[in-house]
């Protein structure tokens, strides 16, 4: 909101970033300001290097971060509630490259409110979340996969303990004891990296009654899916993939790479069959809004092929 944005914080950019419309703002030194109100990115506007890295500055020192040359791309979690990256030079060309996000917040509009043109997917998402089944929740960038995850959250049993690991806080869901842990990158020495894989092997032992990985992108998806074989039921997660059989074939290529070479594929293919029961295919229709376009759970595997069982499609 509004009254959150720092001081020092440009007026075009307080208007903007209180504009409940606007998903993505973009600012890009020498090239202007790109702004997203659900039907694409649409110039609005020019902004100097100067006014930029103030801003941006401004902004991780109070989020409590800081850049490095060595490594010149950032992460934070603004007040406004949106998630920043920036890119400094000389990665960035011609200057520097800030990508804002507004996070799913509270509202009267969600769950089946918010996704009333997929009403009969939800429902069948929500009745898992209560039966404490794994959802796997794919899509695109800004496509509402942590809305959607934030939605069925809201879902689980209030006694419920929620543990949500995260590389940047994006999840707020309607919860009363949802917490989570945050990753960490190394420092300018190569020191104090903190990886998601190893949050995981932490929240095993912080008595969660589901756990939430808010992408799956690596190492830890090879944990994730021996947790989820060993009685951790009701874990929800999110990654990129363009349907849901690509989203198993990505979870069993990361499984692969970080699996020392010595993994069969038949082993990974056992771990997902049993272990996850749904996938949700998200993505965005010509007028912007985000639907859930497709639903499959999961059956099993017959020889080398994971049956996929379509609950919904468009």
């Amino acid at each position: 909101m509004m009254e959150h944005a720092h001081p020092e914080t440009p007026e075009w950019l307080r208007t903007l970033l209180a504009d409940s419309t606007v998903t993505d703002i973009c600012l890009n030194a020498g090239n202007g300001i790109y702004v997203d109100r659900g039907q694409g990115m649409r110039p609005s506007g020019s902004v100097s290097e100067t006014e930029i890295r103030a801003w941006t500055l401004a902004q991780l020192a109070l989020s409590g971060r800081s850049w490095d040359a060595k490594f010149p791309f950032v992460d934070a979690t603004l007040a406004s509630g949106h998630r920043m990256h920036a890119a400094f030079p000389p990665l960035a060309r011609p200057g520097m490259l800030v990508s804002l996000r507004r996070l799913p917040a509270h509202s009267g509009t969600q769950g089946l409110d918010r996704w009333r043109e997929s009403a009969g997917a939800y429902s069948l998402l929500r009745e898992a979340v209560i039966r404490s089944e794994t959802i796997l929740i794919a899509g695109a960038t800004g496509s509402g996969k942590t809305t959607l995850l934030a939605d069925l959250l809201g879902e689980a049993p209030a006694h419920e303990r929620i543990l949500g690991l995260e590389d940047t806080p994006e999840l707020a869901p309607a919860h009363p004891h949802f917490v989570t842990l945050q990753s960490r990158p190394a420092n300018a020495d190569g020191c104090g990296e903190v990886t998601l894989r190893t949050l995981l092997k932490q929240a095993l032992r912080m008595r969660p009654d589901r756990i939430v990985l808010g992408e799956c992108r690596g190492a830890e998806v090879l944990d994730l899916l021996q947790c989820l074989n060993t009685g951790h039921r009701g874990t929800l997660a999110t990654l990129h993939a363009n349907s849901p059989r690509d989203a198993c074939r990505r979870l069993e290529l990361l499984c692969l790479l970080n699996g020392g070479g010595h993994l069969p594929t038949a082993t990974v293919r056992d771990l997902l069959a049993s272990g996850v029961q749904w996938i949700a295919q998200v993505d965005r229709d010509a007028q912007g809004q985000r639907r859930i376009r497709e639903l499959v759970r999961v059956e099993g595997r017959e020889g080398d092929t994971l049956l996929l069982r379509p609950m919904i499609s468009r």
